[in-house]
């Protein structure tokens, strides 16, 4: 119990106070704590709506074999949209007392929507091998 007030009270106090960095210039700056700066994602809901942002992500996995997929998609306001999709799969395999060798074929695409029409714009294919020892 005493350790858990003692790392509670570290985080408050590490939390309130602002930090002082100097970088290879020797400017000095403040870093303030998150909490006391105003949250951006506020402003998103004013006035009746939702605002879109540019903005991007991508979320993904993959294997220790190096199969595995991704999906993307990019945002611009007045742009358009572009979505992605990749994917990896195993197609022959070889495990022995110097490791494990795999060899998978993929493929992907990217399809845009918005000014200047819409479609595919981005196609491929590819082929990789991974060895683990």
């Amino acid at each position: 119990m005493k350790y858990l007030v003692v790392l509670a009270v570290i985080v408050v106090v590490s939390s309130a106070t602002p930090l002082l960095v100097q970088d290879e210039d020797g400017e000095v700056y403040y870093l303030t704590p998150v909490a006391s700066r105003e949250k951006r994602q506020a402003q998103l809901f004013g006035g009746g709506g939702f605002h879109h942002r540019d903005g991007a992500g991508s979320v993904g996995f993959v294997n220790p074999n190096g199969s595995g997929g991704q999906v993307s998609y990019g945002h611009q306001k007045g742009a358009g949209q572009q979505f992605g999709l990749d994917a990896r799969v195993p197609v022959w395999s070889n495990k022995n007392k110097f490791g494990e060798s795999t060899v998978n074929v993929g493929g992907g695409a990217d399809f845009f929507k918005g000014q200047g029409g819409s479609g595919l714009t981005d196609k491929r294919v590819g082929i990789n091998f991974n060895h683990r020892f």
